[in-house]
């Protein structure tokens, strides 16, 4: 547990650490000088639901996917808070069927959990809109367990267990009455010992890694306070001013501009498998600006996986949610250099398929880099990051994977939002065998910017051949995408 808990501070820290730093920098940027933000007001009572991945510490373990919601209320003193929360996860651990050795002979051993609760008071320190917080408080979770010995004597049992909470974790006033935030829970829970004889004991401790929307019943702010320093622009681009602007600044064609987006990506890949069968993954991919200060944005890029992946043993596939990855990237409002942007930060993926065929059971930790060039009617430039595992099930195999994401689009002139793309995602995996690591595709497609009422709606279809792709493997794959632009808070 202490590398796993270790790695996760130590992400979330350097986190916190950047966004201080940025926000107490004095750089000589272009971006116009004006007060420190207003102070987001977190008191009051909230509501809010979460989704995320949680797995068991010690092996045999596993990892599932986690849902529910949470309340709370917050006292805000300042720059201080205090606060508390309880909240209930439904959750489908089905930890792996183990065979364990006793002076009767080999024992067989399952066991489910199917719900975790807690409750847990909250600590935080508030910069503008912007919330970090600790938790410290209990937690209960509910298992389900089987033995069957080898004289024929079969033991049954649910229990529910609790004990201590520690958690991390960073909040942002996204509206005036709506929060979004990234948390890592420890619930310790101890062993579990069965009344046979003999008796078997197994730990369930459980690490959790949460994406949550809260409700405030009392507003956070005005409308004009939840704006970043460049949201009159996105503003002018809401109405239709410049409609090659706001494509230029979609999360399709720029990952680091300062605009909310929710970005649904459905990637369809033929062939697969040893039974060439359909992998299809779709994607959601919210995408949520943190104004900093008026120097600095914070651009959090989530990506939930809805995924059918073909099954490596039998002609089926097997369909469920895959690991979640949470992206965030420093980006500066203004780069200095005329039609240049950049961010720089980490990603972070939890384990949390609801199959061990959908995800890798680790915990991944890595750094990410975006570098963009907008000039005239061209947007040219790429995402790129490298993870590695850092924790998770201990049965699993190690995890190092680069990804690239590049860009080349072309709005054209006078196209009333048309473009053409290319964004094809390159990928590396270290750990598998030579001829086996590479698969570089390259394609592109088109796209366009338009308006369906008030709502502005990016939509694009590109087609890609995978020139360099893994023995065996997948030659071509098709991608389909459609983001909602909120560029006006």
């Amino acid at each position: 547990m202490k590398g796993n808990l270790l790695a996760f501070v130590i992400g979330v820290g350097l986190d916190v650490g950047v966004i201080y730093a940025a926000a107490a920098a004095d750089l000589p940027l272009k971006a116009p000088v004006y007060a420190a933000p207003v102070l987001y007001n977190w008191s009051g009572l909230y509501l809010g639901a979460n989704i995320g991945g949680a797995w068991s510490n010690d092996d045999p373990s596993s990892t599932t996917f986690i849902g529910g919601f949470q309340l709370g209320y917050n006292l805000q003193a300042g720059h201080f808070l205090v606060g508390v929360e309880g909240d209930f996860d439904w959750a489908s651990f089905d930890h792996p069927d183990f065979t364990a050795l006793s002076p009767l002979g080999p024992v067989q051993f399952s066991d489910s959990q199917k719900w975790i609760s807690t409750v847990a008071a909250r600590f935080g320190f508030v910069y503008g809109r912007l919330l970090a917080y600790g938790k410290v408080g209990g937690g209960w979770a509910h298992d389900n367990a089987t033995l069957n010995f080898p004289n024929g004597t079969n033991w049954a049992s649910s229990n529910t267990n609790g004990g201590w909470l520690f958690g991390v974790g960073l909040e942002y006033g996204l509206k005036p009455n709506w929060t979004v935030k990234v948390e890592y829970d420890y619930l310790n829970l101890g062993d579990w010992t069965s009344s046979t004889v003999p008796a078997v004991s197994w730990r369930r401790d459980t690490q959790m890694y949460k994406l949550g929307m809260n409700y405030k019943f009392e507003s956070g702010a005005s409308d004009d306070a939840t704006r970043t320093p460049d949201d009159q622009a996105g503003s002018s681009r809401a109405k239709g001013q410049d409609i090659e602007e706001l494509a230029k600044a979609s999360p399709s064609q720029n990952p680091v501009a300062s605009l909310i987006a929710a970005t649904f990506r459905d990637e369809t890949i033929p062939d697969v498998g040893p039974f060439n069968r359909t992998e299809n993954v779709l994607s959601i991919r919210p995408v949520v600006p943190i104004s900093v200060n008026a120097q600095w944005n914070i651009i959090s890029r989530s990506l939930i996986p809805l995924t059918s992946q073909p099954n490596p043993l039998i002609d089926s596939n097997t369909n469920g949610v895959g690991d979640i990855t949470e992206e965030l990237l420093l980006s500066p409002v203004d780069s200095g250099v005329k039609d240049f942007y950049w961010g720089f930060g980490s990603v972070t993926t939890a384990p949390s398929a609801s199959d061990p065929i959908l995800g890798t059971g680790k915990i991944l930790l890595g750094p990410e880099l975006a570098l963009f060039w907008r000039p005239e009617h061209w947007v040219i430039g790429a995402i790129s990051n490298n993870q590695w595992s850092v924790g998770g099930a201990p049965g699993r195999p190690p995890v190092n994977f680069f990804t690239s994401e590049y860009f080349i689009s072309y709005n054209i002139p006078g196209g009333q939002g048309w473009y053409l793309t290319s964004s094809p995602t390159v990928t590396v995996n270290w750990t598998a065998a030579p001829g086996k690591q590479l698969t570089f595709p390259v394609g592109g497609g088109f796209g366009r910017v338009f308006k369906v009422g008030d709502q502005s709606i990016d939509a694009s279809i590109q087609g890609f051949y995978h020139v360099i792709h893994p023995e065996g493997g997948p030659t071509w794959s098709l991608r389909a995408q459609v983001s909602f632009l909120f560029p006006d808070r």
